[in-house]
Formats: structure tokens, sequence, C-alpha cells
């Protein structure tokens, strides 16, 4: 059985699970088509990214000029002019909008605008999008996305940014043999799952507790530290484990491999009980408990409806995060 995850939700999952600045209101995905949704949404989270204008920084140049502005590099100077003074090779600081963040969105705005069944609406501001962004020079096919580090002055675009580079990943286009224009947008829907449920918590126990939550927590089984495990959120404090949660995107019964797999977790981290992380489709079903025989461990098995809109998911998840903090080691 899978779940039936609504467009919106499964980009929501996956803008959030990118940057948590990622908003419910900005996602579209009502209909029965995904590129639509991929292309509305991106336009609508880049348009709030450029709301205060093109960010500009400063970018380093190598050139050749017969006025000095910057430095002059030396050794090129000699090797390639000889004893001749004109023109000075110099390094230049160049202040402009051709900078790595500007280069990523409109690679990914002009990239939305070769896929099929985008609305015209969408296609037109994706097409303004791309004219502001014109000074920031196209990325070459196959080059990759540049590098760019989170900062505070690019802080309004970094949610824009996350989610272009998922659209750059993972969006395909090509053609039929009959020339028609077709494209692939690849999701892994159990990593996204992880990935959303991961930060979502880590967002919820953020506001409650001075500890340190950690996606994918790298431990071992064993004593003689051979056999990696990773559960996929812990929350320590004071480099304790606290609490232990684990997603999984399926439907139905609870797996008796999943439940052996968090008694493992939960020994492993000193634990008396964990959290699985299931999904439901909109079906109502009640929270459960298993405890585990010849042990004081208890696992609790809770799920989120993947049907429900984005802020809906986030507000179950919330009440995950605080009910699994209370229960372990009393309140967050």
């Amino acid at each position: 059985m899978h779940p039936k995850a609504s467009f919106s939700s499964v980009l929501f999952m996956l803008g959030y699970a990118a940057d948590p600045g990622f908003r419910p209101e900005e996602v579209s995905g009502a209909g029965s088509d995904i590129f639509p949704a991929i292309a509305e949404t991106y336009a609508r989270v880049a348009e709030r990214a450029l709301g205060r204008g093109v960010l500009q920084g400063y970018r380093r140049l190598d050139e050749s000029a017969v006025t000095v502005r910057g430095r002059i590099r030396f050794s090129d100077q000699m090797s390639r002019r000889g004893g001749r003074l004109l023109p000075v090779e110099l390094t230049v600081d160049d202040y402009s909008a051709d900078i790595a963040e500007n280069q990523i969105l409109r690679a990914a705005a002009r990239l939305l605008l070769t896929i099929p069944r985008v609305t015209s609406d969408a296609r037109r501001r994706l097409l303004h999008l791309e004219s502001r962004l014109a000074e920031a020079a196209p990325l070459r096919p196959g080059a990759g996305t540049p590098p760019w580090q989170p900062s505070r002055l690019n802080q309004r675009y970094q949610p824009a940014l996350r989610f272009a580079e998922l659209v750059l990943a993972r969006l395909t286009p090509s053609t039929t043999g009959g020339g028609e224009s077709v494209a692939s947008f690849v999701v892994d829907m159990a990593e996204a799952f992880e990935g959303f449920v991961t930060a979502s918590l880590s967002k919820t126990f953020a506001d409650v507790s001075r500890g340190v939550s950690v996606g994918q927590f790298p431990t071992h089984l064993d004593v003689e530290r051979r056999q990696p495990i990773r559960p996929d959120f812990v929350h320590l404090v004071n480099g304790q484990p606290m609490v232990v949660i684990d997603a999984k995107y399926k439907l139905g019964a609870p797996r008796v491999e999943d439940l052996y797999q968090m008694h493992a977790y939960c020994t492993v981290l000193g634990l008396d009980g964990g959290t699985l992380v299931y999904v439901s489709d909109g079906e109502a079903m009640r929270e459960r408990e298993a405890t585990v025989r010849g042990s004081d461990i208890v696992v609790r098995i809770v799920r989120v409806d993947v049907s429900a809109p984005p802020a809906d998911m986030l507000g179950q998840l919330a009440t995950i995060g605080r009910a699994a903090g209370r229960r372990t080691h009393g309140p967050a």
C-alpha cells in the first residue's frame, strides 16, 4: 500500500526538509498534475526572495585592462607581457548581481520554463523572474550548481535557493520521439518523509529544550563498533540521548522489523522508550504502544496524515515531538 500524499504535501515536505524557512502558504498543488505545482510553488518562493531587490555581492575576477583597478598580478604580468606595461593583468573584486545565488535561481526558472503543462500565469511569473536575474550568468549544462554559503546577507534567499536546488537536481526535461516535451520529477518518498520529520522535530525541540537535535544520529549496535546504526532523530541534553524517533513512510499495521529496530535503538541509547512515526492518508488511527517482553522498553506508534494541508502536518509533528519529550524523561 502506498500513502496518498497530495502534491502540495510532497512539495512541502521536500522544501521544509531542505530549509525550515519554507512556508506552508507558498506551496501549490491541489490539482492532479505535479509540474504546474512545482512551477507555481517556485515562482512564489522566488518572488519572496527577490521582494527586497536582487541580491548583489563581490566576485573575484582576473582580467586584462589598460587602466589599473584592483590588484596587479605581477607574476602573470611578467610571464604574459614581458617588459610591456600594457595591458595590465589584474585581479578585481567586482560588485554585481552575477553571483552564485542568482545564477542558481535563474537556472531553476529557465528549467521550469522548458517543462510541459505550466500555466500561463506561472510562465509569465517565471519569465519575469528570469528577466530580473538576467545579469547572472547562465549555468553551463552538466556543470552542476555553484557553491554558496548561508549567511546573514543571503538569508532571505535561502528557502528559494534550497527549493531551486531541489528542482535542478530532481527535474529532468526531455522530448518524445515525436518531439513532444515531457519531464520527470523523481522523489524518494521515504527519504523525503524522513527529512521532513527530522526538520520539523528539530524545530519543535529547539523551541522547548536547551538540548541538541541530531538527524541520522551516528552510533553503533555493538561494542566492537562494527555495525553502524543511524536513528532518524535523536535529541540530546548535556550530551545524553533523551529522545529517539524513527520515521517510516508506510501505511498499515506496524512491522515487526520496525519494532525490532526501535528496540535496538533504545537499548543502545539507554532509553526506556522510543517513537515510530508512520503515515496515514486521512483514516483516523489511534496511537499504539508495544511493550517489549523481558524489558521495560515501550515502543510508541503514531501517525502523520500526509493527505492533510502542510500546516496541519507541522502541527501533528509538533504534538508528537512534545509528547515524546514528556514521556521519555519528563518535559523536554
